[in-house]
């Protein structure tokens, strides 16, 4: 992964008619609409109606990070099938760039627990371990080679006609069938996005949440510190609270295994597939909320987590204070739900698990 210069779910649905509400009291406005296959809601102290501009936002992401939108950027680099030349275009938003390097970091850092390049294995396995029964160790072998973000196996490069000129992005892949999958991390990128423009224009208060993975800024319509429920991890359509985190400046993202298991000789396998093996994870964690700065981050790490289980998790956490990250993990013991927290979340947790729902 280099820089050179040039002398050598779901139908496709794209932030669906954002509609605003100003009836919040204190000039606190509401958008709500649907993007990425998934639901968000955007509420900030203002007057102004920002709907078009979140909604360009959204076209923006999923036209080159979508895997639900026929022809979007990465859509259309996962269909080139060849070794022998390059995939290039001009990254005209430097999304996909940004989540390339981004993605080649945490890799790295977490040991291959993130990896955005596992896309053959998830499907291989079926979303939502469908193809269960037809997965075999030789298929699940015949595929691990191509698996993982490294040069050998998938690399980008951007070409300069000189120091400051970008010219174009190249994708090299060593395998025809790699592919990538943003989708653990480009939603809390996304919430970066919609943050950094309300930011810029002058808004203190504000919380952005794309399917679960939200940034808070400010205080809420009670002017106090967001308050953000985290789900209990039990498998049921209704979501009911285990506790409650007071946000602030602070992004929040959470993944869970408990809504998607596959059952199989009295086992459940969750449906979180390790990158590493290329099979189902097979562990007591049932539930992750990260606590970041950027929700990009928050997202992530959400992800690499769940892969890595309840002790590397801790561990990888005490080793790498600097990231300034805190979780909340909730996990089985032994038929005990059981959470562990990072000191400075227990500040600003509230249990409610044993309150009447």
């Amino acid at each position: 992964m280099k820089k050179i210069f040039a002398f050598l779910s779901i139908s496709a649905f794209i932030a669906c008619s954002p509609t605003a509400d100003k009836s919040i009291a204190d000039e606190f406005v509401t958008i709500s609409g649907e993007t990425q296959g998934t639901t968000f809601t955007v509420t900030y102290r203002d007057t102004v109606d920002y709907s078009l501009a979140l909604d360009s936002i959204f076209k923006r992401v999923d036209g080159d990070l979508s895997l639900w939108v026929e022809g979007s950027l990465i859509n259309r680099m996962n269909d080139h099938n060849r070794t022998d030349t390059v995939f290039a275009f001009i990254d005209s938003t430097r999304y996909f760039s940004i989540l390339f390097d981004v993605s080649y970091e945490l890799f790295k850092k977490t040991n291959g627990a993130f990896d955005p390049t596992v896309r053959p294995l998830v499907e291989y396995w079926g979303f939502g371990l469908k193809n269960m029964e037809n997965a075999t160790p030789a298929g699940v072998d015949s595929i691990l080679p191509f698996v993982g973000m490294i040069p050998a196996n998938f690399d980008m490069i951007e070409v300069y006609v000189n120091t400051y000129t970008y010219e174009e992005t190249q994708i090299r892949k060593g395998d025809p069938r790699v592919k990538v999958d943003f989708n653990a991390i480009a939603q809390g990128f996304t919430v970066d996005l919609v943050s950094d423009y309300l930011h810029r224009k002058g808004i203190d208060d504000y919380m952005v949440e794309i399917g679960g993975e939200l940034i808070c800024k400010g205080v809420n319509t009670d002017s106090i510190p967001w308050r953000i429920a985290v789900d209990k991890p039990i498998e049921s359509n209704e979501h009911i609270a285990q506790g409650v985190l007071k946000v602030f400046n602070m992004a929040l993202a959470t993944s869970g295994n408990y809504r998607k298991f596959y059952e199989k000789d009295g086992k459940k396998l969750a449906h979180t597939i390790d990158p590493r093996t290329g099979y189902p994870v097979d562990h007591s964690l049932l539930s992750v909320t990260v606590m970041a700065t950027n929700a990009m981050m928050a997202d992530a790490y959400a992800t690499a987590f769940m892969v890595m289980g309840l002790d590397e998790t801790i561990a990888f956490l005490d080793e790498n204070p600097l990231l300034n990250m805190h979780a909340m993990l909730i996990y089985d013991d032994n038929g005990t739900t059981k959470v562990w927290m990072s000191e400075a979340l227990k500040t600003v947790y509230e249990d409610v698990s044993h309150e009447p729902s």
